[in-house]
């Protein structure tokens, strides 16, 4: 993480939830990827509990490629160290799961939150 500002450090250590807000150019997919990469290997949470929205699709899946290498680098650092064969099981897992993971554009995750609850929402389940 020497590469990252503290601002980020502090971004990617941070507990609880976490919006990253910068302007171009500024680190933010590296942050935010970090940051994930951080609570999968370290904090071992699922992936399937984190959100990771940005507002462009080709962003979403910049972040997706990104995070993708970071979970194989730390699967083969792993891998190196065989005392820790259940962290390797999990990240393998983790790794299984990255493309269901829920990375999108800010509008595709409302989209896919109305999908869920349209009968809530009373509107027709075909919604575009």
């Amino acid at each position: 993480m020497s590469t990252f500002t503290e601002w980020q450090q502090q971004a990617i250590r941070a507990e609880g939830n976490v919006l990253v807000s910068a302007g171009a150019g500024t680190g933010k997919t590296g942050t935010v990827v970090q940051r994930a990469r951080r609570l999968l290997v370290e904090e071992r949470v699922s992936i399937e509990s984190i959100l990771m929205v940005t507002f462009t699709e080709a962003a979403a899946a910049e972040m997706r490629a990104r995070l993708r290498k970071e979970l194989e680098k730390s699967r083969s650092e792993l891998a190196a160290e065989a005392a820790l064969n259940s962290r390797l099981s999990t990240l393998d897992e983790q790794l299984a799961l990255l493309d269901t993971a829920h990375i999108s554009t800010l509008h595709g995750f409302c989209l896919q939150l109305i999908r869920e609850h349209f009968h809530e929402l009373g509107i027709d389940p075909q919604v575009t």
